[in-house]
């Protein structure tokens, strides 16, 4: 009966309680794409901790249901999104949470799976691709969270915080690099979600 009439709904729950088991999700996932139902993929804007269905009536994937994303980042990431609403870009995210609240591999994990991919302003490809002082850009985005809020603590303490608030920390540039083709988004997304979402 649920199925019939709520399609959505109920394929939602039926993923989330399956969301420790990746041949499961990916079996279920299937399902919907048979059933006819759309699945978007995670964003840090529109998901939850588990699989939801939103406004159009679409599956939207969980991101606690991403691997390598525990249930105390997505904590971290909601509880910030619901307080002072939606994030700007990636930068927005990490001067917002609180230090720690989300490491090198969640911050991999949410951008393989197109989490971030909302923000539209770097492709996939960028966060992956060496930046100017580190193996990767999500590397290079962890030091400058630890920075900033270094920074923050240091101007809070200090006698000149005022004058040090203005001359925050600066914003590392994006390396340049090719996108990645279909192909090659599709294969780092079912790495991270177990199937291809955007793409057949």
């Amino acid at each position: 009966y649920l199925k019939a009439h709520y399609p959505a709904e109920f394929m939602a729950a039926v993923l989330t309680n399956s969301k420790s088991d990746i041949s499961k999700i990916t079996f279920f996932l299937q399902e919907c794409k048979r059933m006819g139902l759309d699945v978007l993929g995670p964003d840090v804007n529109e998901s939850v901790s588990d699989f939801s269905v939103n406004p159009s009536g679409q599956v939207r994937f969980g991101l606690s249901a991403l691997k390598g994303v525990g249930e105390g980042p997505v904590e971290s990431i909601l509880e910030e999104r619901n307080t002072n609403g939606k994030f700007k870009g990636v930068f927005d995210l990490l001067t917002r949470l609180d230090q720690g609240a989300i490491n090198k591999r969640v911050l991999e994990s949410i951008a393989l799976g197109g989490g971030f991919d909302g923000f539209g302003e770097l492709h996939s490809a960028q966060y992956i691709a060496p930046s100017e002082k580190y193996d990767s850009f999500i590397e290079h985005l962890v030091k400058f969270s630890v920075a900033y809020h270094s920074h923050k603590i240091s101007a809070a303490t200090s006698l000149f915080g005022a004058i040090q608030e203005e001359v925050m920390v600066k914003e590392p540039e994006p390396p340049v690099c090719r996108e990645w083709s279909l192909i090659e988004k599709l294969d780092k997304e079912k790495d991270v979600t177990g199937i291809y979402i955007s793409g057949h």
